[in-house]
């Protein structure tokens, strides 16, 4: 069972985080995070407007795609953070190290340069 929605949208990955994203959940999204770095290597847009919680464990899974897809050329960003999710991004101090979007639109247009 997949945890994540995927849109392709003019080779940008746009996808659809899980409601939850704690120890159990992390290695599955992983696999699935690299799974579409592989087939859209322009970019990947994580919407995180439906997840309302996410672990230790699911930050590090955040950080390994934004150092894969970094490596490899591709950009990686968030959007739509839920209010949990960016104050644990902003604790984590993760919001200092990666691009983080108000809307789908402004990701969109930020990483295509439109």
């Amino acid at each position: 069972m997949a945890l994540c929605t995927v849109q392709n949208e003019g080779g940008i990955a746009l996808v659809v985080m899980p409601l939850q994203i704690d120890h159990v959940t992390s290695t599955g999204l992983e696999a699935e995070l690299k799974e579409i770095m592989a087939k859209v290597p322009k970019a990947i847009l994580c919407d995180f407007s439906q997840t309302k919680y996410i672990s230790s464990s699911g930050l590090r899974v955040i950080l390994l795609i934004a150092k894969l897809n970094k490596e490899t050329g591709g950009t990686f960003g968030l959007y739509s953070l839920s209010p949990f999710v960016a104050h644990i991004f902003g604790i984590s101090g993760f919001s200092k190290i990666m691009p983080i979007y108000e809307s789908k639109d402004a990701a969109v247009k930020a990483v295509s340069g439109k």
